[in-house]
């Protein structure tokens, strides 16, 4: 209600579709199945990355296992898990390409982008991510006298990939939308996840004892890479180590492009890794055993460890725990008296407010942010929230009915003098 008519360009439209639609029919266990079904295919498209760089088993098990772990908090019930997953096979793709152990089909990246560009903004991504493999590939092929044969294939697949993503409800409004949210400095002051790296590592551990770890394991192939590479140069994977340094810088920008980075890594990771370390211990890449399969009995013992993880994880519970609290309790107080109107929520609540109470009540604010509402929305609600100068304009400019909020927010003390 605080921008009336204003006009929503919801990038993330498919998304919220399959969310919704999963919710209705099934629940949360809907929901759940969902993220373990987009957590899969991440995990698989990075083994089956590294695999194809001809690593050894255990170096690949023991990457994969920081990757997964580095990638866990941002499994979420948002829509960036589908850009996780597609992402996961673009790499996946690419390398396919790079170390020659099988041919690509490049192309499907075409529809991919169509698909992807309805889902989430990170489509953005995928873009980025087949521009530079081009652009370097293109200049090397140019550099060893190749000829530009394999550019202009790349290139092609590129240009096709980017006029695919208008295929959206808005066509180059989703392309404006998400610009706007990358370039929108008060994104990165208020956002916790749009914060730094290094910042983000502070304030976790300030907040959390677990937080940095997850944050640390994500730096942790970083490094592993820059000094595996240095020790063990190769022009070989130029393509996929200049798309993981960019995603890496993504990452110290913006620490919610951390999986981003860790996705970007893997493979390359597991390709020079050994490399790096056979100087010390030749063996590493000689030994007869670490080549060998796992055994049936190996399988049988991982997929029941796997079944018992999901049962003990609630997988089949159609409840969640929320570490932040909800309005659980208002939202049915608000319905059992039949109490409509213009709700002034907090910020985290916005989707939630809108979900158990409209069509009846509107909210001021919501988690759509600056795909919905102006700098000067904004600015008057953050103003309100934490009760500074002129904290009273979102009540007295707007047709505010009611104010929901925590009793330990700053505003506590404006509506208390009201």
């Amino acid at each position: 209600y605080s921008v009336p008519g204003h006009l929503w360009l919801n990038h993330e439209w498919s998304s919220e579709l399959i969310m919704g639609t999963l919710y209705n029919h099934l629940g949360v266990f809907g929901l759940k199945l969902m993220k373990l079904g987009c957590a899969a295919l991440i995990v698989v498209f990075l083994a089956a990355s590294e695999s194809e760089t001809g690593a050894p088993p255990l170096i690949q098990f023991a990457i994969l296992l920081v990757s997964a772990l580095a990638i866990v908090p941002y499994i979420q019930f948002r829509p960036q898990v589908f850009s996780f997953a597609l992402l996961s096979a673009l790499i996946y793709m690419l390398t396919r390409e790079v170390y020659g152990r099988r041919a690509s089909p490049l192309w499907l990246a075409v529809p991919m982008l169509a698909v992807w560009a309805n889902l989430h903004g990170g489509f953005i991504l995928g873009i980025a991510t087949l521009a530079i493999y081009s652009a370097v590939s293109g200049v090397q092929d140019v550099v060893n006298h190749r000829g530009i044969a394999r550019a202009l294939r790349l290139g092609a697949i590129t240009a096709l990939s980017t006029l695919a993503t208008l295929a959206n409800p808005y066509g180059v409004g989703a392309w404006r939308a998400v610009l706007h949210a990358l370039f929108n400095p008060y994104t990165r002051i208020v956002m916790i996840d749009w914060q730094p790296l290094l910042k983000a590592i502070v304030l976790s551990w300030h907040s959390q004892a677990v937080g940095p770890i997850y944050l640390v394991l994500g730096i942790a192939p970083m490094a592993a890479l820059a000094l595996s590479f240095i020790l063990s140069p190769s022009k070989d994977d130029l393509p996929l180590i200049a798309i993981a340094a960019v995603m890496s810088a993504a990452a110290f920008i913006s620490v919610r492009n951390l999986p981003v980075a860790v996705i970007a890594i893997t493979a390359p990771l597991a390709r020079h890794l050994p490399r790096a370390l056979e100087r010390r211990w030749p063996a590493i890449r000689a030994d007869p055993r670490a080549a060998r399969p796992s055994s049936r009995l190996h399988q049988a013992i991982l997929a029941m460890l796997a079944l018992a993880i999901l049962w003990f994880t609630d997988l089949f519970s159609n409840r969640l725990t929320s570490f932040d609290p909800y309005p659980v309790s208002a939202c049915a107080f608000i319905k059992d008296h039949d109490l409509k109107g213009n709700v002034l929520g907090l910020f985290a609540w916005g989707e939630y407010l809108i979900w158990h109470l409209g069509p009846y009540s509107k909210v001021f604010m919501d988690g759509r942010y600056d795909t919905v509402y102006p700098q000067d929305v904004l600015e008057k609600f953050f103003v309100f929230t934490y009760n500074q100068a002129g904290a009273d304009t979102a009540l007295t400019k707007y047709p505010t009915d009611y104010v929901l909020i925590l009793p330990t927010i700053g505003a506590r003390k404006l509506m208390d003098s009201q």
